[in-house]
């Protein structure tokens, strides 16, 4: 199965422009864009030339989305975006976007359509590329923690992590997000970053009793996300539990009360109270 490497992702105007290359099994008699609306049943197909670069196919299309669909925007919500490749007697459909070329900026692209509707591209699970239009809050992608630790002398939960650099892009912000299952109260910590060779650290305490600035997590069950703010867009992570959790006890209003996590390979959640 041919693995498209994509070589230019850039706005002009309205329209996506997107560029990569192939190597083919065989020969290519058509190249074109699928756009798969991922919460829904939607399907547009977007032509892309194809030439011969070397021992490789170079393809190029242009992704309108004020008028793809017949005329009309895209309509809202998520699309993965993949190619089809056709070959003679075969057809494959591959991902785009986890092929990328060294020095490719993989952080999101935002774009103000006439009609005040903001469109995002940016590479999700996997590295796929995704088209949101509307910009709908949602969970876009997840990542897991390293580590979950207690800080015994500051009674709080310390969560680190890491980040690829080359999937991801370079934010510069960082918010770790707890939303209460029942209530969907949202409780805010900073998360700090720091960059490293080809990554980037994070690290966010959550206060389990009363702190100087912020008020503790409160009783619940609380499942954590990473915001992550590119100069006024935002991308949030759901967090994967590490291997390791955390199961202490902490004295709140004259009462011990329990703060626990859930362990690797699911989602990372933090219980206070009862469990």
């Amino acid at each position: 199965m041919p693995v498209p490497l994509l070589t230019e992702i850039s706005w002009a105007g309205s329209a996506l422009r997107l560029a990569g290359t192939l190597e083919p099994d065989g020969a290519v008699c058509e190249i074109e864009l699928l756009l798969r609306e991922r919460d829904g049943d939607g399907l547009v197909r977007v032509p892309a030339s194809a030439s011969k670069r070397g021992g490789r196919v170079a393809f190029e299309a242009e992704v309108d989305v004020a008028t793809l669909a017949g005329g009309q925007p895209l309509p809202g919500g998520l699309w993965d975006v993949s190619l089809s490749v056709g070959a003679p007697m075969e057809i494959s459909v591959v991902p785009l976007g986890p092929g990328r070329a060294p020095g490719l900026d993989a952080s999101p692209l935002r774009r103000f359509l006439p009609d005040s509707c903001t469109v995002i591209t940016y590479f999700g699970a996997g590295g796929a590329l995704v088209i949101d239009v509307g910009g709908r809050p949602h969970v876009a992608g997840s990542v897991a923690a390293d580590t979950l630790s207690w800080n015994e002398e500051r009674e709080e939960v310390v969560v680190t992590g890491h980040l690829d650099l080359r999937r991801n892009g370079r934010p510069i912000s960082g918010t770790l997000l707890m939303t209460e299952r029942g209530s969907r109260h949202v409780y805010e910590v900073i998360a700090m970053l720091e960059e490293r060779p080809y990554r980037l650290g994070y690290r966010a305490v959550v206060p389990a009793t009363r702190a100087f600035i912020d008020n503790p997590l409160p009783r619940g069950t609380w499942d954590v996300s990473l915001c992550l703010g590119f100069s006024g867009m935002h991308r949030e992570l759901l967090l994967l539990a590490p291997d390791e959790p955390v199961d202490v006890q902490v004295w709140r209003r004259l009462r011990h009360v329990r703060v626990v996590s859930s362990a690797a390979p699911g989602p990372l959640t933090i219980t206070v109270g009862r469990v």
